[in-house]
């Protein structure tokens, strides 16, 4: 998140600011759902990519 806030980040991809505070503090783990808007909101990959090599991970 860097120095933005949690408030301006759970905005950015449309969360719930308490959420967002509960997966943060490890009080919640977060859905599919939430893990893709939060990769949208920071430009980041939060869950690994899949890269087929030879038919394994």
């Amino acid at each position: 998140m860097g120095k933005a806030s949690v408030r301006s980040v759970a905005d950015i991809a449309g969360l719930d600011e308490g959420t967002l505070r509960n997966i943060l503090s490890g009080a919640r783990w977060p859905d599919l759902r939430t893990i893709a808007l939060l990769e949208d909101a920071l430009g980041v990959a939060l869950w690994p990519v899949y890269e087929e090599r030879g038919g394994l991970w």
